[in-house]
């Protein structure tokens, strides 16, 4: 029995650094070009392991595609005990800590970035489990704010504008550090970032509420 323990153990320990290893491989070259191969030498472990612990390369992918930080974060802001307006706020700071903090990369983000740039099949679980949520969240924490007689289509409008200013700093970042070479996304600038584009997307929705009131 013990040996027994210890052989599940030695394995889920191998598991878990192949999911490791790819995310990283996987967010730098992206699922056509990752290779097994590469996968298992960051991982220490021998090529047919990707095949008995998920099955194929596209298995493993599957698993390396999890999003449980991104959805934690949308439930504590749901639960906090704050107005729509300083939700708002929590949520844009911890999202852009989440996408540019580069002393705790999320591999997540650099896979959907990957994705996003050069699609594949994968991207149909991005969006199901990730983005789609992500939208459905913002769209009602939105609704909160500028209230139900907003349509539709302008929800809409308003959660693409919010998500847009924050992925730009993702997106853009290798063209922002050309034309900014000083510009460094720690702690203090990422706070910065985030409160500017809170403090537009907040004075906007304002506006379209008036109007609408």
């Amino acid at each position: 029995m013990i040996v027994a323990t210890e052989t599940k153990t030695a394995s889920e320990q191998t598991r878990a650094r192949l999911l490791d290893a790819a995310r990283e491989v996987f967010s730098q070259h992206g699922f056509q070009d990752a290779t097994v191969r590469e996968i298992c030498r960051r991982a220490e472990a021998n090529v047919a392991a990707v095949n008995y612990h998920f099955g194929s390369k596209d298995g493993l992918l599957a698993e390396a595609l999890n999003f449980a930080s991104l959805a934690a974060l949308q439930k504590a802001n749901v639960q906090a005990d704050e107005c729509p307006r300083k939700r708002l706020r929590m949520f844009i700071h911890d999202f852009m800590l989440m996408l540019l903090d580069e002393k705790n990369p999320s591999s997540q983000c650099r896979m959907m970035a990957r994705e996003l740039a050069d699609p594949t099949p994968a991207l149909d679980k991005i969006v199901r489990e990730a983005i789609a949520p992500l939208h459905e969240f913002l769209g009602k924490l939105v609704r909160e704010i500028v209230g139900v007689k907003a349509s539709e289509a302008e929800l809409r409008r308003y959660v693409h504008s919010i998500l847009g200013q924050c992925l730009f700093y993702r997106h853009s970042q290798p063209v922002l550090q050309r034309l900014h070479p000083r510009l460094r996304y720690d702690h203090k600038e990422i706070v910065a970032i985030a409160e500017h584009i809170a403090d537009f997307s907040l004075e906007g929705l304002k506006r379209k509420a008036k109007k609408s009131g």
